[in-house]
């Protein structure tokens, strides 16, 4: 259906360290930056689309592509999810990077960002150093700071098709952001989420997979979930904002959190809804946003 690959990171911190509530700000502009930082051979030029070399860049084909108002981006950062803000000398902290498609290649370069990292710090106000102790990729260790060698790394998700029910909660971890008609909304109803789920499930098939072909009859499987209703939500609105440094801006990032549960028969839908769980919905998913875990009650 479709290739994610997900890395999770090991680190040790060495000196202490403050995040914000929400920590997906501030690992993604920290991978990012020193992202490019590696891979830029024109540091002169600001902007990227000026470049000469921007046509085989890979810092560009990732982090801003060509179409970016169409394209989503082929990779989500998701941060730990708890709300803790300052960590000691000697604790840990785990997160997880996930790549789609043929992607996947590039993954190298974000082992090297982290690495980068380790001595510059991480964090906001006070950032601290740390050690990148293992990754694992699919629950395999891949890579450790004894040996520093980088194992095979292309093992894809398994998506596992999940239970025989009739009732299904989406607990909503990270805020969701989905625009209708230009405005941001707090409701999820099942149709709309199917169309939201199908849509960006064949948008990131169509840029980032060697595969043209899509087999999937969309629309059929759309028909049915008018059938799904919707029997309880707590859904509630969260306000998260962040400082973009390269729009030199306040970005307000808010959406809605909590849970949600449907009614129906969901045999024909629960593969997309567990791929979802995986690659995150609506908008800025790249900061970690849009992340929900399913539920089952029998």
């Amino acid at each position: 259906m479709l290739s994610v690959y997900k890395y999770t990171f090991f680190l040790k911190f060495l000196t202490p360290a403050a995040f914000p509530v929400y920590k997906g700000s501030v690992l993604r502009g920290a991978v990012v930056a020193n992202f490019k930082n590696i891979v830029c051979i024109n540091k002169k030029e600001k902007d990227c689309n000026s470049c000469f070399a921007s046509g085989s860049c890979v810092y560009k084909k990732i982090f801003e592509p060509v179409d970016k108002s169409n394209m989503p981006l082929p990779f989500i950062l998701e941060p730990p999810y708890d709300k803790k803000k300052e960590y000691k000398k000697g604790e840990r902290f785990e997160f997880n990077l996930l790549l789609i498609g043929k992607t996947s290649v590039y993954f190298p370069y974000f082992v090297i960002a982290v690495k980068r990292m380790e001595n510059i710090g991480i964090g906001m106000k006070l950032r601290g150093k740390f050690i990148l102790e293992k990754i694992k990729n699919s629950k395999r260790v891949i890579y450790t700071c004894k040996d520093e060698k980088l194992l095979e790394f292309l093992q894809p998700v398994k998506i596992k098709r999940g239970k025989n029910a009739d009732t299904l909660t989406l607990n909503f971890i990270s805020p969701a952001r989905i625009k209708i008609g230009g405005k941001l909304i707090n409701n999820l109803p099942f149709s709309l989420l199917m169309k939201i789920l199908f849509r960006r499930i064949s948008t990131l098939k169509k840029y980032y997979e060697d595969t043209t072909q899509d087999n999937i009859k969309w629309q059929e499987i759309l028909k049915d979930t008018f059938f799904i209703k919707t029997i309880f939500s707590d859904l509630k609105w969260y306000d998260w904002a962040r400082y973009s440094l390269r729009q030199k801006t306040l970005m307000k990032l808010g959406g809605f959190v909590g849970k949600i549960t449907y009614q129906g028969n969901f045999k024909n839908f629960l593969p997309f809804i567990k791929l979802g769980e995986i690659i995150h919905i609506g908008k800025n998913t790249s900061f970690g946003l849009g992340k929900y875990v399913v539920e089952f009650s029998l």
